[in-house]
C-alpha cells in the first residue's frame, strides 16, 4: 500500500506541474498577440499595486522592448 500512494503523489504532483507549466506558455502567447498598448495594460493590472508609477513605467519600457525583440 505504501508504493501505491507514493506512485499516487508522484503522479499527482508531475501532473500539477504540467498544468501550472501549460497556463504559464499560454499566457505567454497571449501576451505576445497584444498589442503595445495592451501589454502596458496588462502589466499595469499585475503589477500596479506592488510598484510606484515611476517603476512601472521603467519595467513595460523594460519587458515590451525584449517582447519585440522576441517577435522579430
Amino acid at each position: 500500500m505504501g508504493k501505491f500512494l507514493k506512485i499516487l503523489v508522484i503522479v499527482a504532483i508531475a501532473a500539477g506541474i504540467g498544468v501550472a507549466i501549460s497556463k504559464m506558455v499560454e499566457t505567454k502567447q497571449r501576451f505576445l498577440a497584444m498589442t503595445e498598448d495592451e501589454q502596458r495594460a496588462f502589466l499595469a493590472d499585475k503589477l500596479g499595486d506592488k510598484v510606484p508609477e515611476e517603476k512601472l513605467a521603467e519595467i513595460q519600457d523594460a519587458v515590451i522592448g525584449a517582447v519585440s525583440g522576441m517577435k522579430a
